[in-house]
């Protein structure tokens, strides 16, 4: 059987607003490697996601308007299209504005080159191959000045012996006769140079200042160097993604309510609010696989997913899905309208006569036509207006309408900015992977709150929940919410970050380990541990000579290891002078980790349970002519005064708790150690206030809606009538009228599950 081009169509439109959805869930997982590779604080990354709010704000109200009087497949097609390439303009900061790649055009001492090249390379522990400069030092060091300084292991070898003494002693003649007779001895080749290379590009740093002073020369500040760009870049697109979510929302359901057979609007309803709860969810979870990926593929040996500097491939999932959803959103924009059978043979009713090609209606079927069919618009500017405010006037006038408005304003400021900075909070307060973390999102938190939801339709209806019963119903689900957000606020433990923090609060912002000519200011982040379990900021840090113990990147056979052991370690405070970050202890964390994720997901349930019927008061408060104009109006501030500003005041009460900035340029990066005590009780505390402050409009909407009908109970004598209308031949009549009031307040009430979930 051949498929009509309505069936075409509907799939085409619900393949583009599923991977819309998708994808608009998906910068939550990306934001925190955003801030890790172009070194962006939280305060300026909460500005970056707010961008979509910028121009959906100014936008919507003339989408709404102006789209719903024309061709509505073609509205949403563009506005899918631009989601496309705002896609693919976040993607391509990455390639714009790529991550610093180690090419040390520096000057390489021959003393480093031949260190790494005896020690790491070839493995000459024993040093038999260099007794030359046992034989040496006495023409270089006639004083013997380099072994009388020294106040390491007298175990060590010459070498390093003479690598410490020149860091207190630069410019020294013994440096500089040592640097000329390694050069003569052993001369630069590209295969050294090479070798030093890879050494700086690790991830991490060794207690040696000849190491560490080029990688400092390499990583200086470079006066191209800026964050403004890649922030620029991803402002911008989320600026063209903000005006392209307008038109699937606000004009697809209507779109679709015009389309559908009245008996089957339930099911496609279900499956449009199925595809909001599923498209974040998929997002999530993509994200959480592409996050073991490495940003470009090629992770310095051996950082792991685990590692704080882990940088996920948050670029690739823009592409993936800027490319499926480029393709059907041009198909959608070029549909052909209106007559999609018309080459389709001719169908005979019961009586013989042809019955009417099917039509899809594009434009509004509702609004006002001309005799060509066109819609008619309202004659001055001036008109529009008056209606316009007179309207709101009415609503603002409307004090159930206001209370419930300002209670959801005050929800959104919460969660919006919250959820936006969860995942980067777990990672720091539990020490957890961001794959792990975004898997446990999608599944507790937006899962929770569809149950919720559903549980809370089945509610409205056994409990009959009307009027003050109904609000009340709303404000006790908020309070519960509530007071498990503070109840999260008790749930954390000591992750190495953590632990790491409680040095800096103590010690201060500097790290200097017991050894000063370790030269670790500038060495990057890696937390391990000792045996028992005490946290150093790096393996510098802890002192450790250069080199591992169970692993080598010059050696194919040694470098394949889960984790990395590093040995020689002067200031580890124990007889094995080892660190690693299989030491750190993470039993009481995973069990932390997961009780939080238990608190979220009955949070989420209860939070859910109230959508439904808060929803319904909002529909219910409001004068049936005025049910559109108040969603717009209510959509319209909540993303002014909530989603606009939430993500950026909370990127500020993050950055609060900060201990340690990043260094980039003359000013600071992104945070690398936080408070985490700090931090999960600051979180906690607000977000669970803001909710029991927004418990005061509730209140509010409790004290004013007794009498508040939110569903019609039908009385044994309508009974009776509609018993007797079965029998009647005008019942097609009655049933069409009814069905039109249902589909009406679906549609209302799906246009504000689109609300509460922006």
């Amino acid at each position: 059987m051949a498929i009509s081009k309505i069936t075409w169509f509907f799939i085409v439109f619900g393949t583009v607003y599923f991977l819309e959805s998708i994808g608009g869930f998906y910068m939550t997982s990306a934001v925190v490697f955003i801030e890790k590779q172009f070194q962006i604080p939280s305060r300026l990354s909460g500005t970056m996601v707010s961008a979509g709010d910028f121009a959906y704000i100014p936008v919507v109200i003339f989408t709404s308007y102006f789209g719903g009087k024309g061709n509505r497949a073609r509205w949403i097609g563009a506005g899918c299209i631009l989601i496309s390439i705002a896609n693919f303009m976040i993607a391509s900061s990455n390639f714009l504005f790529p991550v610093e790649q180690a090419n040390v055009t520096t000057h390489i001492p021959s003393a480093l080159a031949h260190q790494i090249d005896r020690n790491l390379v070839n493995g000459d522990f024993n040093y038999t191959e260099h007794q030359w400069l046992e034989q040496l030092h006495p023409l270089i060091d006639p004083e013997n000045k380099v072994v009388m300084n020294y106040e390491g292991d007298e175990k060590s070898d010459l070498l390093q012996k003479y690598i410490e003494y020149c860091h207190y002693h630069k410019g020294s003649d013994i440096c500089a006769r040592l640097e000329k007779e390694i050069a003569q001895k052993f001369p630069m080749t590209d295969a050294k140079m090479s070798n030093v290379r890879a050494m700086v590009a690790l991830p991490y740093g060794f207690c040696h200042s000849m190491l560490n002073f080029v990688r400092s020369q390499h990583y200086a500040c470079k006066k191209d160097q800026s964050t403004m760009g890649p922030f620029m870049m991803i402002f911008g697109g989320l600026l063209v993604l903000g005006v392209g979510r307008t038109m699937p929302f606000s004009l697809g359901l209507p779109l679709m309510d015009d389309n559908v057979k009245k008996q089957n609007l339930p099911l496609y309803f279900s499956f449009m609010f199925f595809v909001k709860i599923l498209g974040p969810v998929i997002g999530l979870l993509v994200g959480g696989q592409l996050n073991k990926l490495y940003v470009d593929f090629n992770p310095p040996q051996g950082l792991t997913p685990l590692d704080p500097m882990w940088i996920g491939c948050w670029w690739l999932g823009f592409l993936i899905f800027g490319t499926l959803l480029f393709g059907p959103s041009v198909v959608l924009y070029f549909f052909p309208s209106d007559d999609l059978d018309i080459n389709a043979p001719d169908e005979l009713d019961d009586e013989g006569k042809v019955k009417p090609r099917k039509r899809l209606n594009l434009v509004d079927r509702h609004i006002k036509k001309d005799e060509q069919g066109n819609a008619l618009m309202p004659e001055t500017v001036m008109d529009k207006v008056n209606d316009f405010k007179e309207t709101i006037t009415n609503l603002m006038k409307n004090k159930i309408f206001v209370g419930a408005m300002f209670g959801r304003i005050i929800d959104v400021l919460a969660f919006k900015g919250y959820f936006v900075f969860q995942a980067k909070y777990l990672e720091l307060q539990f020490g957890v992977p961001q794959y792990r973390i975004q898997r446990y999102i999608a599944s507790t938190g937006i899962v929770g709150f569809a149950c919720g939801v559903m549980l809370g339709s089945v509610s409205m209806k056994y409990f009959k929940l009307q009027g003050r019963k109904a609000a009340a119903w709303v404000a006790v689900c908020s309070l519960v919410a509530a007071l498990i957000s503070f109840a999260n606020g008790t749930v954390g433990c000591k992750s190495v970050i953590g632990q790491i923090g409680d040095q800096i609060k103590v010690n201060g912002p500097v790290f200097d380990g017991c050894r000063d000519d370790c030269m670790c200011e500038n060495v990057p982040l890696y937390p391990v541990c000792d045996v028992n379990g005490n946290a150093h900021y790096s393996p510098c840090h802890a002192g450790c000579a250069m080199g591992w113990k169970n692993y080598s990147i010059f050696d194919n056979a040694k470098a394949n290891v889960d984790t990395l052991i590093f040995e020689n370690c002067a200031c580890v405070e124990n007889k094995v002078k080892e660190v690693s970050r299989s030491y750190c202890r993470t039993d009481e964390c995973e069990e932390r980790f997961g009780r939080f994720f238990m608190h979220q997901a009955f949070g989420a349930i209860f939070g859910g349970l109230g959508v439904v019927p808060g929803m319904l008061i909002v529909l219910r408060a409001v004068p049936p002519e005025h049910r559109s104009v108040s969603l717009g109006f209510n959509g319209f501030l909540v993303s002014l005064l909530a989603t606009l500003p939430s993500p950026i005041i909370w990127g500020k009460i993050i950055d609060m708790s900060c201990l340690l900035w990043q260094k980039a340029c003359d000013a600071s990066g992104s945070c690398s150690v936080y408070d985490t005590d700090e931090l999960r009780v600051r979180l906690h505390v607000i977000y669970g206030c803001l909710r029991i402050f927004s418990l005061i409009s509730d209140v509010w909407v409790w004290y004013w809606a007794s009498g508040l009908k939110l569903i019609e109970e039908e009385t044994p004598e309508e009974k009776e009538k509609e018993e007797a209308e079965k029998l009647n031949p005008k019942r097609k009549e009655s049933i069409k009228e009814a069905a039109e009031k249902v589909e009406k307040t679906a549609y209302e009430l799906d246009q504000l599950i689109d609300q509460r979930g922006s």
